[in-house]
């Protein structure tokens, strides 16, 4: 099991997005890219082999305020071509928020699932 560690807040990629001038489309604000490349540098420190090509169990613990789906969503895009080639590997997934003591904080603990 690998163990990743957030601090901070993590925006919403649902609700982090800007449309560009005279474009139909919308994309990722600065704030959200910035937080995704951290979070991919620290689950690069934490798993330091390629991403697997085997379903995997995530467990998220947060303080985060965010819809703990909207949280999911961001961990799992940032953790897509790092922990896992895709994020339709990610066959379970467990959430749960605690209680805010100082700073926001996540914990994300992937499981390979070898069957």
């Amino acid at each position: 099991m690998t163990t990743i560690t957030l601090e901070g807040r993590i925006p919403s990629k649902k609700n982090s997005r800007v449309k560009p001038r005279n474009c139909n489309f919308t994309i990722p604000n600065n704030e959200y890219m910035k937080w995704q490349d951290y979070a991919r540098w620290q689950a690069r420190l934490a798993w330091r082999k390629p991403p697997t090509d085997k379903r995997v169990k995530l467990t998220i613990t947060t303080s985060c305020r965010n819809d703990i789906d909207n949280l999911t969503t961001s961990v799992m895009d940032a953790l897509e071509g790092v922990i896992y080639e895709d994020d339709k590997q990610v066959v379970n997934i467990q959430g749960s928020k605690v209680p805010k003591d100082g700073e926001y904080k996540t914990v994300v603990k992937v499981e390979v699932l070898n069957d």
